[in-house]
C-alpha cells in the first residue's frame, strides 16, 4: 500500500520526499553518532571523577587504618557527602573485613554492601562501582570501595538528547523549505512536457511541441519528444494517403475471398471425403492388427503341441529303448530334446517380445527392497556367485511384471555367463533429474565395444547356442520395457574385467491405463495361456 501511495505522487512531491528522506537519514546517522559519543564520553568522565574521589579518600585513610583510627576514617568517609551521587564508601582492612563504612541512608548502607574486590571499575544494576588500594610504602594495607549512582549522567545525556533532537527536527525543517523552492528547476519542465503530451494526445494535434529551457537531460527528453511528434506527425499523414489506397485494395481482396471462398468450400467438401476414407482404413488396419495378434498365438499353441509331443516322445525312446540305442544315439536324443528346448524358449520369447507395450497391466507401487531378494531366489545363483544390493531401491509406479523381467533378465544373464570361480554381482540405484539410474555390474569375462550394439537386436547372441543355452531375446525384451516407460539403457565394459548393464526409470512411472486396456490385457493373458496338452 505504502508503494503504491508512493508511485501515484506527484514528481514534485516525489523530489521533496527523496530529498527530506536522504537529509533525515544522514542527520540521524549524525545525531545517533553524536549522542553515541557523549554517552560513551559521560561514562568515561564518571569514572575518571570516581576514581580520583576513590584516591584521595584512600590517602586520607592510610594513617588512619595504619593505626587503626576508626573515628579518624569515619570523618574522612563522612565527606563523601558533599557529592550527592555518592550513595556508598567502604574502607576494608588487608584481610578483606570492613574497617569503616558510609552510605547516603541507612537502608542503602545494608542494600550496597559488597565483599572487597580487585582495582578498577564496573558498571552494574544502575551503579557505578570502584575499588582503588591503599597502600603504604609500596605495600597494600587496604581496599577503598565507592559506588555512585547514575542518575546524574542520564540526565545530562538526556539534555543532550533533547538538544539533538531539536537540532534534527530544524535542520529537516530548513531542508523542506529548500528543497520545496528548488524541486522547481526539475519538476517544472517535466510538468510541461507532460501538459503538451496531454494536450496532443486529447486534440489529436501532432504540430504542438514541448519549449526546452535547459540542456541537461530534461532538455535531451524534450528534443527527444519533440522529434517524435515530428516523426509522428509525418506518418499520421502517410497513414491518411495510404488510408484511401487500402480502401481500394480491400475492395479487390474482397473479390477475390469470396472466389476463394467458393474454391474452398468444394475443398473442404473433398477432405471429408478423404476423412471418411481414412477412418474406414484405420478400421480396416484395426482388424487386421487383431487378426495379426489371434494369428500370434494360435501359431504358438499350434507349434509348442508339435513340439512337447516331439520332446516326450524323445524321453520315451531314451527309456524304454535305452538297452538297445548305443552311446551315440542316446547322444543324438538328447541333443534333439535340446533343440525342441531351445525352439520352445524361442517361440516364448517372441511371444513375451510381442506382448511388451500392447498387453497392459494394473500399475502398482512396487517395493523393489522387497523385489530383488524374491527374483534372486528365483535365480537361485550357484553358490560360487555373490549377489548383493549395494544401496537402498526405490518404490516404482509401474507393471510388477515388467520390471520383474528387466531385473531377472541381466541377471539371469550375469550369472550364467560368469567365468570367474567366485563372480560377484552388484546391484545399485542412484538418482539422476526425474530418473532413478539402475545399475547391474559383474566381474565376468565382459564384452567388446564393438558388439555393444548388437547385443540388443532380436536373436543376436555372443557364445555359440550350443554353449549357452539363450534365444537372444531377453536383453530385447528388457531395452523395449525400458523404452516403453522413456528410460534407456546401455552398458559399460571391459574385457576380462567384467561388465555394466544400465538403464534408467521414471520416478513419476507410466500413466495408469484405463479400464479397456486392463481388460484387454486380462484376456490376452488368459489366450496366451498354454495348452499342456500331449499330442503323439
Amino acid at each position: 500500500m505504502i508503494r503504491l501511495s508512493v508511485r501515484n505522487m506527484a514528481i514534485k512531491q516525489k523530489l521533496i520526499a527523496v530529498v527530506m528522506l536522504t537529509c533525515m537519514l544522514a542527520l540521524t546517522v549524525v545525531g545517533s553518532a553524536f549522542v553515541f559519543w557523549e554517552w560513551q564520553g559521560l561514562r568515561s568522565n564518571l569514572v575518571v571523577k570516581l576514581l580520583t574521589e576513590a584516591q584521595i579518600t584512600a590517602d586520607n585513610c592510610k594513617a588512619a587504618l595504619t593505626f587503626e583510627d576508626a573515628g579518624d576514617a569515619e570523618k574522612t568517609l563522612k565527606a563523601l557527602k558533599a557529592d550527592s551521587s555518592i550513595v556508598f564508601g567502604c574502607a576494608y582492612k588487608k584481610n578483606g573485613d570492613i574497617f569503616v563504612s558510609y552510605a547516603r541512608t541507612e537502608a542503602e548502607k545494608k542494600q550496597l554492601t559488597i565483599p572487597v574486590k580487585n582495582p578498577g571499575h564496573n558498571f552494574s544494576a544502575n551503579l557505578l562501582t570502584v575499588f582503588e588500594p591503599i597502600v603504604l610504602d609500596n605495600e597494600v594495607i587496604g581496599t577503598v570501595c565507592l559506588r555512585s549512582d547514575l542518575s546524574p549522567m542520564y540526565a545530562a545525556l538526556k539534555r543532550n538528547a533533547a538538544n539533538t533532537v531539536a537540532v534534527l527536527l530544524l535542520a529537516a525543517l530548513t531542508a523542506f523549505v529548500i528543497s520545496s523552492r528548488l524541486q522547481r528547476f526539475i519538476s517544472g519542465p517535466i510538468l510541461g512536457l507532460a501538459k503538451v503530451a496531454r494536450d496532443v494526445s486529447e486534440k489529436k494535434d501532432y504540430s504542438a511541441r514541448a519549449f526546452k529551457n535547459s540542456n541537461d537531460e530534461v532538455g535531451l527528453l524534450i528534443d527527444s519528444f519533440n522529434e517524435m511528434l515530428e516523426q509522428i506527425q509525418q506518418r499520421d499523414s502517410e497513414l491518411v494517403k495510404a488510408k484511401g489506397a487500402l480502401e481500394l485494395r480491400v475492395q479487390e481482396r474482397t473479390s477475390e475471398l469470396t472466389t476463394a471462398n467458393k474454391q474452398l468450400t468444394s475443398e473442404i467438401g473433398e477432405r471429408e471425403k478423404a476423412e471418411h476414407k481414412q477412418a474406414e482404413l484405420v478400421k480396416e488396419l484395426e482388424g487386421v492388427n487383431q487378426e495379426l495378434k489371434d494369428f500370434a498365438y494360435i501359431a504358438s499353441h499350434d507349434l509348442k503341441a508339435p513340439l512337447r509331443a516331439i520332446k516326450t516322445l524323445a524321453d520315451w525312446i531314451s527309456t524304454d529303448y535305452a538297452d538297445k540305442i548305443d552311446q551315440d544315439g542316446q547322444e543324438q536324443l538328447k541333443l534333439l530334446r535340446q533343440r525342441v528346448d531351445r525352439m520352445h524358449n524361442l517361440i516364448d520369447g517372441i511371444l513375451q517380445y510381442s506382448r511388451v507395450g500392447r498387453v497392459k497391466e494394473k500399475l502398482s507401487e512396487v517395493e523393489l527392497n522387497k523385489l530383488l531378494p524374491e527374483i534372486i531366489d528365483m535365480l537361485a545363483p550357484p553358490a560360487n556367485i555373490k549377489i548383493t544390493v549395494e544401496t537402498e531401491m526405490p518404490t516404482v509406479k509401474c507393471e510388477e511384471t515388467r520390471i520383474t523381467q528387466v531385473f531377472q533378465n541381466l541377471l539371469s544373464n550375469a550369472i550364467k555367463y560368469m567365468d570367474k570361480p567366485d563372480g560377484l554381482i552388484k546391484v545399485s540405484c542412484a538418482e539422476e533429474g526425474e530418473f532413478w539410474k539402475f545399475g547391474i555390474a559383474d566381474n565376468g569375462p565382459g564384452i567388446e565395444k564393438k558388439h555393444w550394439e548388437r547385443i540388443f537386436k532380436i536373436f543376436q547372441t555372443l557364445a555359440p547356442r550350443d554353449e549357452f543355452e539363450s534365444t537372444g531375446i531377453g536383453l530385447t525384451v528388457v531395452k523395449k520395457i525400458v523404452e516403453l516407460y522413456n528410460g534407456k539403457i546401455w552398458l559399460e565394459s571391459e574385457v576380462g574385467k567384467g561388465t555394466t548393464f544400465l538403464f534408467t526409470f521414471p520416478k513419476a512411472g507410466a500413466p495408469e491405463p484405463s479400464p479397456e486396456e486392463v481388460t484387454a490385457a486380462v484376456g490376452a493373458n488368459e489366450d496366451s495361456s498354454d495348452n499342456h496338452e500331449i499330442e503323439v
